[in-house]
């Protein structure tokens, strides 16, 4: 098993946890990347044996991850996805004191090991400051590129109201929030 497939597979947990996460805070983004990611395994079990393999150990319904590694990083934008989606950032690491900075909206977040953050970054500047010790961030989000190609609708804007009207089917909120 190469370490890609080792990596994945051990990412089991966290990766149901992230995306049970996504389909609370945002029920229709999580519907799209569901849609999105099985769209994609239909389509490369036809093109593409090696997206196919690597697909069956992706429990995410995120289609991307970028990680960042000891860096910091300048205030930007991340423009390849949509204004009204969530990435979800997850540190891990040994490392203390590190920042989160959201400037567009005068917010800075200790992002100490085990955060996960999500929020637009499209819409949103940010950036990380520099650290002492190792820090590791895994950066999940969906590609418009992906959705577009693929033809799935890019959803809405995220609302507490969207939140009751998909969880008041389960009994899983009382009449109102």
């Amino acid at each position: 098993m190469d370490a890609g497939h080792e990596w994945s597979q051990r990412s089991y947990l966290p990766a149901a946890i992230l995306s049970g996460a996504l389909s609370i805070m945002h029920p229709g983004l999580y519907e799209a990347g569901r849609q999105a990611m099985q769209l994609l395994d239909i389509w490369s079990s036809q093109h593409n044996q090696d997206m196919q393999d690597a697909l069956q150990h992706w429990l995410l319904v995120f289609t991307n991850v970028s990680v960042i590694s000891n860096q910091t990083t300048p205030f930007h934008w991340d423009p390849h996805s949509q204004s009204n989606w969530y990435d979800m950032l997850v540190m891990v690491g040994n490392y203390e004191d590190c920042v989160l900075d959201i400037p567009t909206l005068h917010l800075q977040f200790l992002y100490n090991p085990s955060t996960v953050v999500a929020f637009s970054s499209w819409l949103l500047q940010h950036g990380v400051s520099s650290v002492g010790g190792n820090q590791c961030c895994f950066a999940y989000y969906m590609r418009d590129n992906i959705h577009n190609w693929i033809e799935i609708p890019h959803g809405d804007w995220m609302r507490a109201q969207n939140v009751q009207t998909w969880l008041m089917p389960a009994g899983l909120v009382g009449p109102s929030i």
